[in-house]
C-alpha cells in the first residue's frame, strides 16, 4: 500500500507541478493544491494509464485526497 501511495503522490506532483514533499495523505487536491476540474481529470487519466484500469464516475467523486485515491484503488 505504501508503494501505491508513493506512486499516487508522484502522479499528483507531476500533473500539478508541485513538490512531492508538499503532498501528504490528507492533502486536498483541489483545496490545498489548487487543482481545478481539468487537473483532476488529468490526474485520473494518469492513474488509469499507470495502472491500466478504468475509473468509474462514482470512484472519481472520491478522488479528493491521497488517502481517498489509495483507498479507492486498493478495493
Amino acid at each position: 500500500m505504501e508503494n501505491l501511495k508513493n506512486t499516487i503522490i508522484k502522479i499528483i506532483a507531476k500533473e500539478l507541478d508541485v513538490p512531492q514533499q508538499s503532498i501528504k495523505d490528507d492533502t486536498s487536491i483541489q483545496e490545498d493544491l489548487g487543482a481545478d476540474s481539468l487537473d483532476v481529470i488529468n490526474i485520473v487519466m494518469a492513474v488509469e494509464n499507470k495502472f491500466n484500469i478504468e475509473i468509474d464516475e462514482d470512484t472519481l467523486m472520491e478522488f479528493n485526497t491521497v488517502t481517498h485515491i489509495v483507498d479507492s484503488l486498493a478495493t
